[in-house]
């Protein structure tokens, strides 16, 4: 059978996975999730600081009743800038953590931790490149003293042991957003997925878009590496091995890289060979070093998942690029 792929399927725009900014329905889930949780009160405290420290104000937002707080602020999270979207949030998003001195206008420490999941799985389902400091297990760790608090403050038999209330917790940290990786990851990406949608490179890119399923569904383990891995020596094989015979099956991938740079696919750019050799040799010592099935699935953390995912996809990118300029179907 023709392994012909039409026009249309070859050159129509692959739609973007990863993004620096919120999409509208990244921006519509986190605006639902901030309201099932937000009372009218936090949204005007948070509002008014945002006003206090950038110094700008939406006309629409309104503040005074709870249905139009939370309508204003769905529309400033849909429709303001990324930067100002992000002040809000965090602002709003320490308030909902401030102690108020009656204990039934304070969210239960269930709800905030609930919240604080929600929003960082939220970044990484839809593909943002933005992560929230600090890290869950930091907000864990304050969330189970702030309980113990309480739980020591609300005692029954407290007051008659006690003559002076438990001292709350401060909060250690203010929670925040960071960016996670810059748009050279957003390129890489979708110039590789276009040479995948080709079909001849189909196959061997497959492995790579698992990694990031994996990546999307918050699996950061060595699976990631191994598919990475598996995609990188699909390519190299059918390069070296199927199409060029520069080398048999089972040579190894040290043997495939020093291949396509004797035939000149990093010519003129012989200097970053050394840089991308060090980095595939890295991935696959990690990758035999896993071994067994537990230590596939042990867990690295999301820097370093976005970090082989950048540094694979934009090594297969040029490769694939620099072979099909000088060896053409």
């Amino acid at each position: 059978m023709s392994r012909w792929v039409p026009w249309s399927n070859r050159n129509s725009e692959v739609e973007q996975r990863i993004h620096q900014e919120f999409t509208d329905t990244a921006a519509n889930r986190i605006s639902f999730s901030l309201n099932q949780i937000a009372t009218r009160a936090e949204i005007a405290d948070a509002y008014t600081e945002y006003r206090t420290e950038v110094g700008k104000h939406a006309n629409y937002f309104e503040t005074a009743n709870t249905s139009p707080a939370k309508q204003s602020l769905d529309k400033f999270i849909s429709t303001e800038g990324h930067d100002d979207v992000l002040t809000l949030i965090e602002i709003l998003i320490n308030e909902l953590w401030e102690e108020s001195t009656l204990s039934g206008e304070n969210h239960p420490i269930e709800e905030l931790l609930d919240i604080d999941h929600k929003l960082r799985r939220i970044l990484v389902e839809e593909g943002i490149l933005l992560r929230i400091r600090p890290e869950k297990n930091e907000i864990e760790t304050f969330a189970e003293a702030l309980g113990k608090y309480r739980e020591a403050k609300n005692s029954s038999g407290y007051s008659s042991r006690h003559s002076s209330t438990p001292s709350r917790p401060e909060k250690p940290f203010n929670i925040h957003f960071e960016t996670l990786a810059d748009k050279s990851v957003i390129e890489s990406d979708q110039q590789l997925r276009a040479l995948g949608k080709k079909g001849r490179w189909e196959e061997e890119v497959s492995p790579y878009n698992e990694a990031w399923t994996q990546y999307q569904d918050e699996q950061f383990s060595y699976l990631i590496a191994e598919k990475l891995y598996n995609s990188l020596e699909a390519v190299l094989i059918k390069i070296c091995v199927e199409e060029r015979g520069w080398n048999n099956e089972g040579d190894g991938v040290s043997a495939y890289l020093n291949s396509i740079k004797d035939n000149g696919l990093f010519d003129p750019n012989e200097a970053m060979f050394a840089e991308w050799e060090q980095v595939i040799n890295g991935l696959q010592i990690g990758v035999q070093r896993t071994g067994g099935d537990r230590k596939r699935h042990e867990t690295f953390d999301q820097d370093y998942s976005i970090l082989l995912l950048h540094q694979v996809g934009a090594f297969l990118t040029f490769v694939i690029n620099r072979y099909e300029d000088q060896y053409p179907n």
